[in-house]
């Protein structure tokens, strides 16, 4: 039970990728007044969290590595989030329209 406990408490206030890396702070103190904000806040967060570690990684490996450009990895990395982000926009805008376009068939 101490062990759990030992677990509960490091994964909450010590392993706490968003405590450790302030990463998604803005948006949770900006957009965490309604529940349905949060959720599509935290989903989009969550989207490019997951899109942007799975690009660099690939990044990583696959390019910087075998071609000896290690030093090269923190702008390759701020690309890779800039382009990750972009695709957010896009992605949200192109929702959007969509909506828009579904409502207007009905009017």
């Amino acid at each position: 039970m101490q062990e759990f406990a030992v677990i509960l408490v490091s994964s909450i206030l010590i392993n706490n990728f968003v405590l450790v890396q302030f990463l998604g702070l803005c948006p949770f103190m900006g957009v965490s007044t309604k529940l349905e904000s949060a959720i599509g806040m935290s989903a989009a967060t969550t989207f490019v969290l997951t899109l942007t570690a799975m690009a660099s990684y690939v990044v990583d490996v696959l390019v910087l590595m075998p071609l000896g450009l290690i030093y090269l990895r923190t702008i390759a990395f701020i690309l890779v989030i800039a382009a990750v982000e972009l695709t957010d926009f896009g992605i949200g805008y192109v929702g959007r329209q969509a909506l828009v376009k579904s409502h207007q068939q009905f009017i």
